[in-house]
């Protein structure tokens, strides 16, 4: 019996599985941590690409919003921040000019205690935070439409600043190709109404937009940064699979994007032997709540065989905590549901597009759920089968092959929600 030990929240989920149905386990490179962490981020911050450096950029008497990614994402932001707010510090702008901004996007409020984690204690305790979701209007301000026609509401602290700042991290995204660079404006920092036009886009993709430089929402997000909410430079790390600072690029929010892709290329790009009949994706990292979790889905999709069965496997601690509506429209028939998107006639647009994409992969192939914060309950709504255990998923599913298709028949992703498997 070959034994697997998946990451699962803090801990692992060890998982047995018969040698002549396992075909292969796929895992993120085995690249090592940069040696020398402080120093790489300084050799980014002190050679921009496409960019003046920040001292160049900032001045006394001028406001800064410095935005960061939330607790979703596991960007090491108290070993990058203090270098940044050094370098304005010593160009001259007041502490109190600084603003640090949590690119919450359409997630809930962070805690106190998340907040520290974070950006650190002393970072917490000395600076502004924002921590204003999507859906406080109060606290967007129209900066007008882009020419591919998204409405620009953009958070106040973010709108207002003389200076805009982005700190984040690059790996592979369902939507845009990889994650990072723009993507910290947009969703990150816009109001719902924003958001919700933006993703509606989602549905009008048939195909699979994993690691795709130029995904078409990537380029439509950084036409409307570059035309409605200029970001005046970024800092992105590409992390290892143990969440260790790899690499670092600094500068113009699309030319040090790019050069960071090479980099998570690197890190996430696996190539594995063929499609499966059976693939157990694992999602971690985000594995905090459903709709983080089926960020695993686009990664496993590349890997099943039509006519498989694809196992989402999650912690889901948070269930389904922010999207209530979203099992029901995975549950949905996914042509019904683009016509009700595109009428306007659903009330979370965002939640639907995802629905319609998530309906088209149950067309080709089946889904199932391993989940401790996911429930039987939950898997009938999305029209999807549920297991208890890994082990019995892979028995139940084998179990369904020929005899013929059994050996070698299991495929498995032990962090799918971050890697891009490369079918040889």
């Amino acid at each position: 019996m070959a034994q697997i030990e998946l990451p699962y929240g803090n801990r692992a989920l060890p998982v047995t599985i018969p040698d002549e149905w396992l075909g292969e386990v796929t895992c993120p490179q085995a690249v090592p941590p940069a040696p020398d962490i402080p120093g790489l981020i300084a050799a980014a911050l002190d050679h921009p690409i496409g960019s003046p450096s920040l001292s160049q950029l900032v001045g006394p008497g001028q406001t800064v919003a410095l935005i960061v990614d939330d607790y979703t994402r596991k960007t090491p932001v108290p070993q990058i921040l203090p270098l940044m707010l050094q370098r304005l510090l010593s160009a001259g702008v007041m502490q109190e000019d600084i603003c640090i901004v949590v690119a919450l996007g359409t997630h809930r409020r962070m805690s106190q205690a998340e907040i520290v984690d974070k950006v650190g204690a002393d970072v917490a305790k000395g600076y502004k935070i924002v921590n204003i979701p999507s859906s406080v209007d109060s606290e967007m301000v129209y900066m007008g439409r882009s020419s591919n026609g998204i409405p620009a509401w953009v958070s106040r602290s973010v709108a207002d600043a003389d200076v805009r700042l982005a700190l984040g991290m690059i790996s592979p995204h369902l939507v845009t190709g990889f994650s990072g660079g723009a993507k910290i404006i947009l969703p990150g920092v816009c109001s719902t109404l924003t958001v919700d036009t933006f993703h509606s886009r989602e549905a009008d993709n048939p195909t699979n937009q994993l690691g795709k430089i130029n995904a078409p929402l990537r380029r439509d997000l950084e036409q409307f940064v570059g035309e409605r909410v200029p970001l005046d430079f970024i800092v992105n790390v590409i992390t290892t699979p143990d969440d260790e600072i790899y690499q670092c690029v600094a500068g113009h929010f699309i030319e040090a994007h790019r050069a960071g892709v090479t980099y998570a290329q690197e890190v996430f790009g696996t190539y594995v032997k063929r499609q499966y009949p059976v693939v157990i994706a694992n999602c971690y990292p985000y594995q905090y709540d459903l709709w983080q979790s089926t960020k695993g889905l686009w990664c496993g999709e590349l890997l099943t065989a039509n006519g498989g069965t694809l196992v989402l496997v999650t912690q889901a601690e948070e269930g389904n905590s922010n999207y209530p509506l979203f099992p029901h429209y995975i549950g949905r028939d996914p042509d019904e549901l683009k016509v009700k998107l595109d009428a306007s006639e659903v009330e979370d647009p965002k939640a639907a597009a995802s629905g319609v994409l998530i309906g088209r992969m149950k067309q080709r192939f089946n889904l199932a759920l391993v989940s401790d914060g996911l429930t039987q309950a939950d898997a009938n709504i999305m029209g999807i089968s549920y297991y208890d255990t890994v082990e019995a998923a892979i028995e139940a599913e084998v179990a369904r092959l020929p005899k013929s298709d059994q050996p070698g028949a299991v495929g498995v992703f032990t962090h799918a929600g971050i890697m891009l498997p490369l079918v040889q």
